[in-house]
Order: structure tokens, then C-alpha cells, then sequence
């Protein structure tokens, strides 16, 4: 039977009063090796201490984590169960959980829990767990649910959403920048000038789709202008509860996105580049969407397999390094789409 682990962060700043948030996961067989991470986007400085609790008691596994290994990653090791089933026993009879955990040396995609968890029916969880940091010697506090925190005039509360999390980039391609695009993906000598200019990638060599994706995603104009900013949405690798627009959090699937109206001043294409190991290391087949501002009308797409089935290692500066896939609709229209009067809504539907 499958041993449940909550999974707590403590935020240990001072003012912060141990505010903290906690996860579950379940084990079985032998052990597992799960990370936690805190996201980029929030504010938190740390430091942070993690205890995971089982129907066997609750155990500090880390202390003192700052914000860097805490964003790049905490590795934690969950004895299942089963421990009889590892290669090398533990010599007591219940298996200790390591204390030091190390970071990951480099900061990576979230790598999934592993194939053998078992999601839990409605995690809630909190992301923003810690203070924002000022050059004023109070910090000011971000409160989070369920944690009351006061220094800050005007609290906001943040969604629900699983700490275990990936994340995926959202690419605005305008009709307008065709020309920009198209002339720089033309000097570096290759014969893919973006969406807007009606070709694709070269899917005829896994070597030539590496060189046509890591020029495209390089180009310097992803930094706001013609060309939107890259967009980022986060991809749970927990089932249960809802994100911020009332949807169902599905594992591996990316959570409800907002484009609000405007965003692009004309027609553009929309493309979702998502690591693997957000996926699970599978093929986000399906993304929903709504063009009239309605997040919980979606309309279910499939992404053409002939740009998703290769995938190209990244070693830009634009995204994090790792290895990626393309989602679009190309040639189809569907993502071709006019901002200017509408909101427009993506999610994650279905991995295979």
C-alpha cells in the first residue's frame, strides 16, 4: 500500500513567522527521489527549511535552503512501500531520510516526481511562501492562504497551484515582424523564416530541426517591441484542485494562460515550446483554447505531429537550456490569431 507524504516548506525569514506550505505525494515500492522547487517568479528570500510527515511521524530532510538552491531544486529521497525491494538495504530497519539534499548544480526543467507516484485527489497549495525583499530593514510580507501576515497594506491572495511544477513558453510571432524574422533567420543560412512567412522547421533531420529551433528561439527580437516578451505558464505535475480560472489542474498539462486583448497589435502566430521533462518526458498532443475571452469555453486542438515528434536541445539564453518540442497548428490557422479586440485563453488538454 502506497505511503503518503506531506511535504512542508517553512519560510524561516524573520517576520515571516514559519509561514509555509505543504504538498503530498504517495510512494511506492522501494524509495523515490522527488525535487522541490521553488518557482521564478516568486519573491520569496528565504531561508527555508522542508519536512516531509508520513503516518510514521514528520522529519526535517533539509535546513537553511537559500533561494538559489531553492529555485534551482531540492533533491529529497521518500522511502515507498516497500524498502526491501532496494538494491542496497538500509542497516536499520526503517529507512532514513537523507538530510543534506544537494542542489542541482545548474538550474533545469522540473523533472517529473517519477511514473510510480500516485497523484493526490486535491492538493492546495500555495506557491508564494516567503517575503519580498526591500532594501528597507522591515521585509514586507506577501501573505499567502491560509498563513496571516499583516506588514503589507494591500494582501493579495495567490491561486492554488502545486509547488512540483515546470514550465512552459509561450512564442507571439506578428504578421508585422515577418520581415524582421524572416531576414534574420535568412543570414544565418537556413531555410526556415518563421511561421508568418509560411514555413516550418525541417523535419526531414533531427539534426536540422536542432539548428532551425535554436536560431529561431535565439532571435533577439523575444525581448518586447514588434515582438511580445516570451510568455511563461506553469505545467503541474500533480492532478487535483483548479488553477486561477476555475479549470481542472491536470499532471503535465500546462494551466490555464491569459493573453489579455492587445496584447499584439495585429495578427500573430501563437507557438508553445514546453521542455520534455515537464511532459513527463510525453508529447502534449492536445492544447485547448478560446478567442473571445470565455477561459471556461474551450475549444480542443491537435498539434501537428510533424513539428512535435523532434524535439531540439537549447543552449540560447532566450529559455532556460534543455531539450524541448514545438506545439502549433501550423499549417492549419487555428493559432493564427487577431488580438486586438479579445482576450485569448490557452490550456494543457491531453499528453501522450
Amino acid at each position: 500500500m502506497a505511503i503518503l507524504y506531506n511535504i512542508t516548506v517553512v519560510n524561516t525569514a524573520n517576520g515571516c513567522n514559519d509561514a509555509s506550505v505543504t504538498g503530498q505525494v504517495s510512494i511506492t515500492g522501494c524509495s523515490q527521489t522527488i525535487i522541490v522547487r521553488l518557482q521564478q517568479e516568486n519573491n520569496a528570500v528565504g531561508p527555508f527549511d522542508i519536512y516531509t510527515g508520513s503516518t510514521t511521524g514528520t522529519t526535517a530532510v533539509a535546513s537553511g535552503q537559500t533561494r538559489t538552491q531553492m529555485i534551482s531544486g531540492v533533491a529529497i529521497t521518500l522511502v515507498g512501500d516497500n524498502p526491501s525491494a532496494c538494491v542496497t538495504p538500509t542497516p536499520t530497519p526503517t529507512p532514513t531520510i537523507g538530510t543534506t539534499p544537494t542542489p542541482t548544480p545548474t538550474p533545469s526543467i522540473t523533472p517529473s516526481i517519477g511514473t510510480t507516484s500516485t497523484p493526490t485527489p486535491t492538493p492546495s497549495i500555495t506557491p508564494s511562501v516567503g517575503t519580498t525583499s526591500t532594501p528597507t530593514p522591515t521585509p514586507s510580507i506577501t501573505p499567502s492562504v491560509g498563513i496571516t501576515s499583516t506588514p503589507t497594506p494591500t494582501p493579495t491572495v495567490t491561486p492554488t497551484e502545486s509547488p512540483f511544477v515546470g514550465t512552459a513558453y509561450l512564442f507571439i510571432e506578428p504578421q508585422s515582424g515577418s520581415t524582421a524574422i524572416g531576414q534574420y533567420l535568412y543570414d544565418k543560412g537556413i531555410n526556415f523564416y518563421g511561421f508568418t512567412n509560411i514555413s516550418v522547421p525541417d523535419n526531414s533531420s533531427p539534426a536540422q530541426f536542432n539548428i532551425d529551433m535554436n536560431e529561431y528561439v535565439s532571435f533577439s527580437g523575444w525581448t518586447g517591441g514588434t515582438f511580445p516578451q516570451v510568455r511563461t505558464q506553469s505545467v503541474p505535475q500533480i492532478s487535483g484542485g483548479v488553477d486561477s480560472f476555475g479549470n481542472a489542474i491536470t499532471a503535465y498539462n500546462f494551466s490555464t494562460h491569459e493573453v489579455p486583448v492587445n496584447t499584439v497589435g495585429d495578427s500573430a502566430w501563437y507557438t508553445w515550446i514546453i521542455p520534455t521533462g515537464a511532459t513527463n518526458n510525453g508529447i502534449q498532443q492536445k492544447i485547448t483554447y478560446n478567442i473571445n475571452g470565455n477561459p471556461n469555453s474551450m475549444t480542443t486542438l491537435i498539434m501537428d505531429s510533424t513539428i512535435y515528434t523532434d524535439t531540439f536541445n537549447y543552449t540560447g539564453s532566450t529559455i532556460p537550456t534543455g531539450v524541448y518540442r514545438v506545439y502549433t497548428t501550423f499549417a492549419d490557422l487555428a493559432f493564427y490569431i487577431d488580438n486586438t479586440s479579445n482576450t485569448i485563453y490557452f490550456k494543457g488538454d491531453t499528453i501522450i
